[in-house]
């Protein structure tokens, strides 16, 4: 009997500090293991905004090297040489130009690297290839890639348009052999008058600019540091290894990772818990999601959009956690030992208990500091955070956001909704990306201007998701960009393709812009409105006896001439070549053919100024024709007052050249 009592005491004395041990220890080692889980989500979601800002700006900036390239006047000059004849000339000039586009390609390759062949196509799809070292005379080697997808695919584009071929295995160098990931990127190239030349085509190496990924690399996954996948939207592994090509390449995710292809085919972004680890995702389609760069349109294969980047980061558990410090599994060994075996002796398991505490405080800490500078990231961040209730009203900003607007956080949160900062230009766009959030949607974007408080308007694009629980729309977030260098970038641009770079004069695109606003303005008032055609007498006598850059500057000294001599109101126009346009609002027939015989006097009796090098003077007299006639009333564009005025030109230069005529009506 005794000994059944004492077996039954061991047990009570074994079993009871076993499970008072664990019901301390459980609530603590839970509490922090759900803590590092939630860390580990937080740095997940970082992580891929950061991954997700690398792909998208690297692609942009290629994006934008296309299309600068693509705007070259020398491509435009080497294409229309090809297509001018049957058998192009192929001269002095021509080699000048070839020579400087291998130059300008070979620069290109050399200075970037992240292209393997960069070639200009002619609308006959003959690639022109300049990115290799080949003799420039007598012509250089032409090879067909008329039946290749980018070229018949940007064919069919407008200017600054891109077409973007998915990766793919490509080849490197003439020996077609497949070494490398690329992708493909091609837009049309067209002359000043609109007329499409061809296709500029540029290879790039896919292998190089994800190396750029941190989380894409090889060395980063093996130390466990978390891995990006990146797939299309049938599933297909986009990420190369570090040979370039790599053994996932291609391959279905659903047969790498059929949990992982089941998340992220299920959404267009968000966190998914597999076995082991932590799935953080978002969705890129480079068909609409392109607003940094400054392509008009692109266009791809649709099955294979939009893509899916994820980052797959190791789920934090409490074998993991005991395995990370040897010295607290050796401790919790020994407190159930000295539970057990001393399990009568409550100081000594109080103590052990304080001790506990106290490493649980120490956690706490660690917890607060990280949560601090979490914080600290969101309210400096290089873009604007806020969120909104579902009335549009403020319940955070950071501090980035804050300083745009001139504002402190206790001015608006709380107390100002967030369409009083957008202007009432675009609170349209803000309202309809707001209504997307809070739809089924539940997400949007728009282009808008935010009104600071001291008055400044400050271009942003806005960026917002919901936050939606079982209970429905908790609140948005969203980021905020700040757009003023890309504006300004853009008013730059559309500046330099409106205007003449060797006279500073406006283009024939920019005619055309101020032709139609004059026109409706004429109909509008029913005032007179004429038009003068001009061109430089026996100009290319000029450039083949003296060359072209005295040329060049015989057409400067015209435009200085001329801009002096005109009103304020009319319109001088570079039309190419020696041949240029001023369009004369207000003005009637007679006033017209005053101001033509006034301007064909004045650079009559004013030599253009070409230095002593030329002449004995450094004067080289010239003259003009001129065509003069009016905008009809009934006509919607100026083409045919253009027509006529050109007529009238060549009328008088048949009549003896260095005169002007009136062309009727």
């Amino acid at each position: 009997m005794n000994l059944k009592a004492l077996w039954a005491r061991l047990t009570v004395a074994t079993l009871l500090p076993v499970a008072l041990v664990t019901m301390t220890l459980y609530p603590i080692f839970a509490s922090y293991l759900e803590e590092r889980v939630d860390n580990a989500r937080q740095a997940t979601e970082a992580l891929l905004a950061s991954e997700y800002d690398m792909l998208l700006r690297g692609m942009n900036e290629s994006f934008n090297q296309v299309l600068a390239t693509a705007e070259y006047p020398l491509l435009s000059r080497v294409l229309a040489r090809q297509t001018a004849t049957q058998t192009p000339s192929w001269g002095l000039a021509a080699q000048n130009d070839w020579e400087q586009l291998e130059t300008l390609f070979d620069t290109l390759l050399t200075h970037f690297g992240r292209y393997t062949r960069l070639a200009v196509i002619d609308t006959n799809g003959h690639e022109w290839v300049t990115a290799t070292a080949m003799p420039p005379l007598p012509r250089p080697p032409v090879f067909g890639l008329g039946a290749t997808p980018a070229f018949q695919e940007a064919m069919t584009l407008q200017s600054r348009d891109l077409y973007v071929s998915p990766p793919r295995l490509g080849a490197s160098g003439e020996d077609a052999t497949l070494v490398m990931t690329v992708i493909d990127i091609a837009t049309p190239i067209f002359d000043e008058r609109g007329q499409r030349l061809g296709v500029l085509l540029f290879t790039l190496d896919w292998s190089r600019l994800t190396a750029n990924l941190p989380h894409a690399r090889e060395d980063v996954r093996e130390d466990g540091r978390g891995e990006a996948l990146l797939v299309d939207a049938q599933g297909s592994w986009l990420l190369p290894g570090s040979d370039g090509q790599g053994d996932r390449f291609g391959q279905p995710l659903m047969n790498l990772w059929p949990a992982a292809w089941e998340a992220v085919s299920a959404r267009n972004q968000g966190m998914a818990t597999l076995d082991e680890h932590l799935l953080g995702f978002r969705s890129h389609d480079i068909r609409t999601q392109h607003y940094r760069s400054q392509a008009g349109m692109i266009v791809s294969q649709p099955e294979t959009l939009p893509w899916r980047l994820g980052i797959l980061m190791p789920r934090p558990s409490l074998a993991g956690l005991l395995k990370e410090n040897p010295v607290q599994l050796l401790a919790i060994a020994l407190v159930y030992l000295l539970s057990v075996a001393f399990g009568v002796f409550w100081v000594l398991s109080n103590h052990r208990l304080r001790g506990l505490r106290q490493r649980a405080l120490q956690f706490s800490r660690e917890a607060r500091q990280y949560a601090g500078e979490v914080q600290d990231l969101y309210e400096h961040a290089p873009c604007g955070y806020h969120s909104l209730d579902s009335n549009g009203r403020v319940v955070k900003i950071n501090r980035t956001e804050l300083d745009w607007l001139g504002y402190r956080a206790a001015e608006v949160i709380d107390k100002r909704h967030y369409r009083d900062f957008v202007t009432p230009e675009t609170r349209e766009a803000f309202d309809a990306a707001f209504r997307q959030v809070l739809g089924q949607g539940q997400e949007g974007s728009a282009e808008c201007e935010l009104l600071c408080r001291d008055g400044t308007h400050l271009p942003v694009v806005i960026q917002a998701t919901a936050q939606v629980t079982e209970e429905g729309f908790q609140y948005s977030r969203a980021m905020v960009f700040d757009l003023s260098d890309r504006k300004q970038l853009e008013e730059r641009l559309a500046k330099q393709a409106l205007t003449d770079p060797l006279t500073g004069l406006g283009n024939r695109r920019y005619l055309e812009g101020q032709a139609a606003r004059e026109i409706a303005r004429a109909q509008r008032s029913g005032a007179p409105l004429s038009l003068i055609a001009v061109d430089l007498d026996h100009f290319k006598c000029i450039n083949d006896s003296y060359g072209h850059d005295v040329g060049d500057l015989v057409l400067q000294d015209f435009a200085n001439t001329a801009r002096d001599l005109l009103r304020d109101g009319d319109v001088l126009c570079r039309m190419g070549g020696e041949e240029f346009a001023v369009l004369l609002p207000d003005t009637t027939h007679e006033q017209a053919m005053l101001v033509a015989e006034r301007l064909r006097e004045a650079i009559a009796t004013t030599p253009a100024r070409v230095g002593h090098a030329v002449t004995a003077d450094g004067m080289l007299a010239y003259s003009t024709s001129l065509g003069v006639t009016l905008v009809s009333a009934g006509e919607a564009s100026l083409k045919p007052a253009i027509k006529r005025a050109d007529q009238g030109l060549y009328a008088a230069k048949e009549a003896g050249r260095n005169r002007v005529h009136w062309e009727e009506a």
